[in-house]
């Protein structure tokens, strides 16, 4: 089986380790030239805690790459998927497929593209950066879990499991939109935490911020169940306790997510989000248009309130183009415009 990982950073560059080092056919691709020769040059490495592993791969730009592939892991930023499909798309064969490794509601968008039969979703649980070129850092090991659009259990999914449990736990789930969904609600969490300059682990763990981050989950929630979409649990998430309005499931709730803070912070060397890294580190955009923004717009599209997130995508518009800072009266801003909404 020929395999090309498109997108070799943080996410793509740790899978596609895995199965080189276990000796697959994998070609690296990447658009950062820099990044392409140093894993050609010195391999690829993964550092993992006081764990260090340098494996040797075979790595190319897009305009680089001939011939065809069987999997196409797609990891690139959801920013520059259409970008990333117009580049695979000569490389498929009518039995190839294409996996997305994205945060963000990608499967729909790529089964327009190449069609549903071709298209396989994941939901990535696992955080990584790229810190250098030819160097990968994760951060905390988690799971992937992988689906055929149509829940079908299929020889062609068993084997997508077996490539990335190579270097990530990985499973095999019906419903796997469900799961990308949750993953969006989570993601909106996540960039939840990039409004202030602070230890996004300790933040988590602030219960003063919990009817924020409950509010932004029951949107999330309410948005999927329009699209049609049962948002599915995973690790320490249960979305079921955000639509309990009572008493009761308002502290279920709560429980939930002081369990997500703790499963966020355990074995985690990394204090900061993807999204934070983004604006302060990388300054360039996040992608949380394709993350809190699939609520904005789905709630517009289907008549569902979203105060909480569409203010949460004004503050990072502001943000990113150096408007508003990261600070804590962000965060007094989203309690306030809870409080007229209650």
């Amino acid at each position: 089986m020929r395999i090309a990982v498109w997108g070799s950073g943080a996410i793509g560059g740790v899978v596609g380790a895995g199965m080189a080092a276990a000796g697959e056919d994998v070609l690296m691709v990447d658009v950062n030239a820099e990044h392409v020769a140093a894993m050609n040059e010195r391999g690829l490495t993964v550092k993992f805690g006081k764990e260090e592993k340098n494996v040797k791969v075979r790595a190319a730009t897009p305009e680089q790459v001939a011939g065809t592939f069987d999997l196409v892991f797609l990891a690139v930023k959801s920013q520059y998927r259409e970008d990333a499909l117009t580049q695979i798309i000569p490389h498929l064969t009518p039995d190839s497929a294409v996996v997305s490794l994205q945060n963000g509601v990608n499967e729909p968008h790529i089964a327009k593209r190449i069609g549903a039969e071709r298209t396989i979703g994941c939901l990535v649980d696992f955080s990584s950066d790229c810190t250098a070129p030819g160097e990968i850092t994760r951060g905390r090991a988690g799971n992937l879990f992988v689906g055929e659009l149509d829940d079908r259990m299929t020889p062609r999914i068993e084997e997508v499991r077996r490539l990335l449990s190579l270097s990530v736990p990985a499973f095999v789930r019906t419903n796997i939109m469900g799961c990308v969904w949750a993953k969006i609600c989570k993601g909106t969490l996540d960039a939840n935490t990039a409004l202030v300059d602070t230890d996004a682990l300790k933040l988590r763990a602030d219960r003063t911020y919990h009817p924020i981050r409950a509010q932004l989950m029951r949107e999330g929630i309410r948005v999927a169940a329009a699209e049609g979409v049962k948002v599915e649990g995973f690790a320490h998430f249960d979305p079921a306790p955000f639509l309990d309005p009572s008493p009761a499931g308002v502290e279920a709730a709560y429980a939930v997510l002081d369990e997500m803070a703790r499963g966020q912070a355990h074995n985690n060397t990394r204090v900061r989000t993807g999204y934070w890294r983004d604006i302060v580190v990388r300054k360039r955009k996040t992608e949380l248009e394709y993350v809190t923004g699939e609520i904005v717009r789905g709630g517009v599209k289907h008549g569902v309130p979203t105060p909480l997130c569409t203010l949460q995508m004004k503050m990072f518009d502001e943000i990113e183009s150096g408007r508003r800072p990261p600070q804590w009266e962000n965060l007094q801003e989203l309690m306030a415009e809870l409080k007229r909404i209650s």
